[in-house]
């Protein structure tokens, strides 16, 4: 007979649990257990128990406590409770967990509903401490898999995420049927897909926090199922806590409540700034990028190493394909082209046969043109290059194809990570492909709609005297445009104080678009002239930037106002 299987009597003030821990009181019961602090006769600390309920167990459950005991211990943040240890008892399993002095979410927000609702400075601090621990959490691979309001507990100077990691197994150890109960969480919180297919999950856990965000809003527990973008958000909230907000930040819960899991921000990304703890010069942008992997160490950059660092193809303009490919270097000095004979074949037809070596010396490889018909060139530079120094995380451009020098290996996550990136974004500027750019031009109207700002669209162009827009573009316009699309996308970030990335897209071969939420037709139009008038001045004498604005208007559609501008 298990111990958990005996009579026991009902845990009360004075109960000791494994002669160590003795109950001081109650703290609430959950789907999974119920909480109590505690004495810890050994540590001679304060501690709180979480016992699993007998009745409330699962097949799998004392396997997955432990994995996640261990995986706890490795978060270490302020913003995520700290877990102790795992025992078993008479009354079942127990986490002895930090005993954390406040009240949970749920009752602050009822607390200040008596009181008017929150100032935008209260928010900020739960919300960007909430998703610090949550950024935390997803670092170390793990899922929530129930946050909500009654899952965070704010004290007078932090907010701190409990109970995180036993739901995510119960999701992976519970059998999913269509139509089935959801697993493991809370419904009222779940995201779209969860309560159609179960299964907790890094996107799972943002929608969740977005809930939890926008309650703080409204004072209101959502309803499973509930879609909150579905109509304008101040017909929604109770108190106006987001005219406090930037937009960037209101823009924010927006997205972490989008239907598709794909399109809401990560955990790490999402900001909340308190102007008055911090300055108020610009923050540094968050941008997607290609990872290179961690750098070389000084033994492997003293000695050569085989294998330890490749190519990865970052665009091809002729071989689309090729984009994501891995080339491992195996020797100290390749050669590099599109015949079959080199050390490394690039099937891309702007790519001479023989067109460039590339030799290791003290952990920087130096690209040498052998004689190209279209050239090797360096970033920041429009003219060729007999040489290329490439440290790690650089690029060069040979012919039409860039490869960018990495210390991942091939199917790693580093390299899945960078494919993903490639499939969606354009190798050349970095912005998002035509596809992806509507997808997100289409969120940026939604939320343009859904908290009644404008919304205006520039498009710019590369231009050229002497040849027609249609006409395939040279190599020369190809980095012309690479420059131009990614300083164009940072000065707007600066001069519209963006918090997080603008959205910006590829929409033809020589031209992209910038959508900027907020701004008037005539404050866009002057941020407009600003960039212009600044990025002319990188672009080589025969190359001219253009660009045009327009404002959308009604029910137009992110294809209608590209095509509009």
């Amino acid at each position: 007979m298990s111990q958990s299987s005996r009579k026991v009597p009902p845990l009360a003030k004075g109960s000791v649990i494994n002669d160590r821990y003795e109950i001081q009181e109650g703290l609430g019961k959950g789907g999974m257990g119920e909480v109590f602090s505690a004495y810890d006769r050994s540590t001679q600390q304060a501690v709180a128990l979480k016992i699993v309920r007998e009745e409330s167990r699962m097949p799998g459950d004392d396997e997955a406590l432990r994995h996640e005991l261990l995986l706890a211990r490795s978060v270490g943040h302020p913003n995520v409770c700290r877990v102790h240890d795992l025992a078993p008892s008479p009354w079942g399993p127990i986490l002895v967990m930090e005993l954390i002095d406040g009240v949970t979410l749920h009752t602050h927000i009822r607390r200040q509903k008596s009181k008017g609702g929150y100032t935008a400075d209260e928010f900020r601090s739960i919300a960007s401490e909430a998703a610090a621990g949550l950024a935390a959490i997803h670092a170390q691979g793990l899922v929530h898999g129930d946050l909500k309001p009654g899952n965070i507990m704010v004290t007078a100077d932090r907010a701190i995420i409990l109970d995180f990691g036993f739901a995510r197994e119960r999701a992976r150890v519970s059998a999913r049927r269509p139509g089935a109960q959801p697993d493991g969480g809370t419904p009222n919180y779940m995201s779209p897909e969860r309560l159609k297919s179960g299964g907790a999950s890094p996107e799972d856990d943002i929608y969740a926090l977005g809930l939890t965000l926008l309650e703080m809003w409204t004072c209101k527990v959502p309803e499973p199922g509930y879609r909150p973008r579905g109509k304008p958000m101040r017909e929604q909230i109770m108190f106006d806590v987001p005219s406090g907000l930037s937009i960037d930040e209101v823009k924010q819960v927006f997205r972490a409540l989008h239907e598709d899991p794909r399109m809401r921000p990560k955990a790490r990304r999402l900001r909340f700034f308190n102007p008055s703890a911090l300055t108020t010069s610009h923050a540094q942008i968050p941008r997607e990028r290609i990872s290179p992997g961690p750098p070389l160490g000084r033994a492997v950059a003293r000695t050569f190493t085989p294998g330890a660092q490749s190519l990865l193809v970052t665009f091809a303009y002729n071989a689309e394909e090729l984009a994501g490919r891995l080339f491992p270097l195996e020797k100290p000095q390749v050669t590099i082209g599109r015949r079959a004979n080199q050390d490394i074949c690039i099937a891309e037809p702007t790519c001479s046969g023989a067109h460039a070596r590339a030799q290791w010396q003290a952990g920087t490889w130096i690209v040498a043109d052998l004689g190209s018909t279209n050239g090797s060139y360096a970033d920041h530079s429009y003219e060729r290059k007999r040489t290329v120094s490439l440290l790690h995380g650089g690029e060069v451009q040979l012919g039409e194809c860039r490869i960018k020098l990495v210390s991942f290996e091939k199917g790693s996550p580093q390299h899945l990570r960078a494919m993903e990136y490639l499939a969606q974004r354009d190798g050349l500027t970095g912005l998002w492909k035509r596809k992806e750019m509507l997808a997100a031009l289409q969120d940026e109207l939604d939320f343009a709609r859904w908290d009644r700002v404008p919304l205006t669209v520039a498009t710019y162009e590369i231009c050229s005297a002497n040849r027609s827009p249609h006409d395939r573009p040279t190599i020369l316009e190809m980095l012309a445009l690479r420059r131009a699309a990614q300083r164009v996308a940072e000065l707007t970030e600066v001069l519209l104080l963006s918090m997080v990335p603008v959205t910006a897209g590829r929409t033809d071969a020589l031209k992209f678009a910038v959508a900027m939420t907020g701004p008037t037709l005539d404050e866009a139009r002057n941020v407009v002239e600003q960039i212009v008038a600044q990025v002319r001045g990188t672009t080589p004498e025969s190359l001219d930037l253009k660009a045009n604005i327009a404002l959308a208007e009604g029910n137009v559609t992110a294809e209608e106002l590209l095509s509009s501008v």
